[in-house]
Order: structure tokens, then sequence, then C-alpha cells
């Protein structure tokens, strides 16, 4: 069952895939992904056992799952209308805790992108550098309006079908540098999921135990050089937010670690966490500090995790896994930040690399995977070039034409009505 959520300015909404006795289930009966049976389990373990190249087991592992794996028997899937209100977009982000959302062209009757983050963040450092536009009047914008002052920078849909395998999902996320990968059902044209590199990792510890073990698992960071060593990009508890947007913006990354004078992790800033000017709307003022806009964080903030050189890569999975978050940031004995290792990487590392698809293969993705020595690190520096991955790319995009969606009919629009109406629904299983 798919819980959509669907957002609009639109009233008189008739959604033909509903009947009276569909069942919908509540928040707390959603499942990640079913219970997978011993049976199973051992049968796909035996398998991979006949591989002699141990490189190649989670290649295996993700060309044998396809997308259709990872949709759940029950989930939550939120969908913005494009004449949706700014304010509004945002507010339901914050009040569904998601990151992202695909948007419906009810004219087009096609999906056209994903709002995100990053989208929230360009418009902000706009409007807020702009003293012709006051940040009222941005409020009262349409999701469509965003759509046009951001034309320059938007890219086609990056898609995928539920029949492609988990390889598929993974190579296309990184090559694209996106953090999240729509499934979309080609007969119809519905959204069915949003795949992340955080539930395919997920995804893989359902097994883990029950794989062959690669002896890699059991080496260093330090031995596999994985993660970004060079230049990280910080920032200290005095800094504006305003100047982390442009940290953001203009060198890609996803999360600024906050450091003190000795240049000891004490916290991070993450783009995630300007949601919560949205939340409280304090976009108002973008010139206080981190330190004051770290007080006002929401329930879904992710801590601060960190490893170190000399712990295993076993010991880094299961740490990323079981904390839920996108980095690690790896720190010396005196808990100096000397690096960022991503979700991204660690997919880089098990998944593309045994093909031949390194870092230097991948379009866009620069030098994640050091070839140096990492323990001879630079010093990170507030004022340094960013190499954190931002991997956000394709946000607000045109997308190519889609089959329409079953999901909506007939529709009207009525200023007089509600700001958006949300609709729950049953649907594929």
């Amino acid at each position: 069952m798919l819980g959509l959520h669907y957002y609009s300015n639109i009233v008189g909404l008739r959604l033909e895939s509903i009947e009276e006795d569909d069942e919908v289930y509540s928040l707390d009966q959603i499942k990640e992904f079913e219970e997978v049976s011993r049976a199973w389990k051992e049968a796909l373990a035996e398998h991979l056992l006949q591989e002699e190249d141990e490189s190649q087991i989670f290649v295996k592992f993700f060309k044998f799952h396809k997308c259709y794996d990872l949709i759940p028997t029950s989930a939550k899937l939120v969908v913005f209308d494009t004449q949706l209100l700014v304010k509004k977009a945002f507010f339901a982000l914050v009040y569904n805790g998601v990151r992202a959302a695909p948007l419906w062209d009810s004219k087009r009757q096609q999906f056209v992108g994903m709002l995100t983050i990053t989208d929230f963040i360009k418009i902000l450092q706009m409007y807020y550098t702009s003293p012709s536009v006051t940040m009222e009047e941005l409020e009262e914008h349409k999701l469509d309006t965003w759509r046009n002052v951001l034309k320059n920078q938007v890219m086609p849909l990056v898609s995928i079908s539920p029949d492609a395998s988990l390889f598929d999902a993974i190579r296309t996320l990184i090559h694209n540098r996106i953090h999240r990968l729509p499934v979309i059902d080609p007969d119809t044209g519905n959204v069915l999921y949003i795949l992340t590199h955080k539930r395919i990792l997920r995804f893989l510890f359902l097994y883990i135990n029950d794989l062959p073990k690669p002896s890699y698992m059991n080496k260093t960071l330090s031995e596999l050089k994985i993660g970004t060593y060079d230049n990280i990009e910080t920032a200290i508890e005095d800094t504006s937010i305003i100047l982390a947007l442009k940290k953001f913006v203009e060198r890609r990354v996803s999360a600024l670690p906050i450091i003190d004078p000795e240049g000891r992790l004490v916290d991070i800033y993450a783009k995630f966490d300007v949601i919560n000017l949205a939340a409280e709307k304090t976009y108002n003022n973008l010139d206080v500090s981190l330190k004051k806009a770290n007080e006002h964080r929401n329930e879904w903030f992710e801590g601060v995790h960190k490893c170190k050189l000399e712990e295993t890569l076993q010991t880094i999975m299961e740490r990323i896994v079981r904390a839920e978050v996108h980095r690690l940031v790896v720190v010396d004995e005196e808990d100096k930040v000397i690096g960022i290792i991503s979700l991204s990487d660690l997919l880089l590392y098990l998944v593309l690399r045994p093909c031949g698809e390194d870092s230097t293969g991948v379009e866009g993705i620069g030098s994640s995977l050091r070839q140096q020595d990492v323990s001879l690190h630079h010093q990170a520096s507030s004022d340094t070039t960013a190499t954190i991955p931002e991997e956000d790319a394709g946000t607000l995009s045109e997308g190519d034409s889609a089959p329409p969606s079953p999901t909506t009919a007939t529709i009207q629009l009525d200023s007089g009505g509600p700001a958006w109406r949300e609709v729950t629904v049953s649907g594929g299983e």
C-alpha cells in the first residue's frame, strides 16, 4: 500500500483510483521493507559464495535485486503540485519529516522535477541579497514561479523503472550526483517510491550478516583510502547562516563540520538544518550565527557522528547505517577534523569501483577516493575549497514527457479555498 500525501492549492480534487473500502495505513504501521525469510537469505548467500572474485560480491547482490524490492508494502509519499505556495511546500516538508518531494504539473499531467532543500537554499540566497524583493513576497510565490526563476539551473528529471536493478540505481545516483531517485511506473507515470543512498545501504544490511564477507571489510579507512581528505570545508560557531548558504551553493557541499579555534569538531551544520528557517519563519535574518541557529534544531537532527582512520570498513558501515546519517566526520586522536566519508563514498567503493568506475570514471564526483596517504592530511580550514560531495543536482527540474498519472482527474482552481489540500490514498502494493 502507498500512502500518497498530495499537496496542492487545488480543491475539488477527484481521485479515480480510490475505492470507498480501500485501506489506508496509519503512520505507525509504515514499514521500510518486508521481513526477509531465513531460507531466502541462505539461498542468496549460497549463490554469492560461488563467486571467486570477492570484489564482485556486493556488485552481484545489487544486480540481483531490483528497485521494486525496495518499495515498501506500506509507505508515505509526499507530492507537491507546482501551483502550491512556496511557504506551504516547505512547511509540508517539515511536517512530514522529508527532505524532498516530487513535483506534479497538473496542467501537463506529469511529474516535472523534485523540490529539495537545495532549492530553498538557492532562493533564500538569491532573495536575501536582493534589496528589491522582500522576503514576504517570497512567501507568496508558487513553486512554478521558483522553477522559472531557477530555469537556468534546472536539469532533466532523473528517474528509474521499478524493474531496473539496484546496481543501475546506484550508478544513476552517483553519476548524476543526486541524493534521491524517483521510481516511476513506466505504464502509469506514477511515482512509486524515492530511492536514496541511505535506503539502499540499509537494504544491504538486511542481508549483510548472511553474505560472504570480503576481506577488505576488515581493512581500515587509512588502508582503503575511502572518503575525502583534502581541503575540507568547515565553519566556526560564529559563521553566519548566509555565509553557510553560500558555501553550500558555491562549494557544492552537503554539510559543514563546525570546529573550534584548534580545529576540533564541536558540531555540524547540514543542508537539512536550513529547513528550520522555514519551520520557524526566521529566514528574514540570515546574519545570525550557526551556533544560534543550531539552538533551534528540529527532532530530525541527525547528530554529529564521527570515526577515525584506524577503524575498519565494517565498523564504519555499521555505524553510518545504525545512526541513519548521511556522512561521518573523520577525526584524529585530538578530535581535529581531517576528512569526510559519505554514503556515496561507500557505495562507490563497494559497487562501482569493482566494475572499474572509481572516482576518475564518474563524471562530476571529483576525487572522493583519495590516492594519497590519508594519514598525511591537510589542515581543515573554513576558507578552503569544498570537498564534501553535495550530490543534489537536478532539483526543480524540467522532466521529459511522462505518461499521465491516473491518480488525478478533473480539477479546478478556487482562490477562496484552502491554501493546500492533503489527500491520503492507498495505491499499488
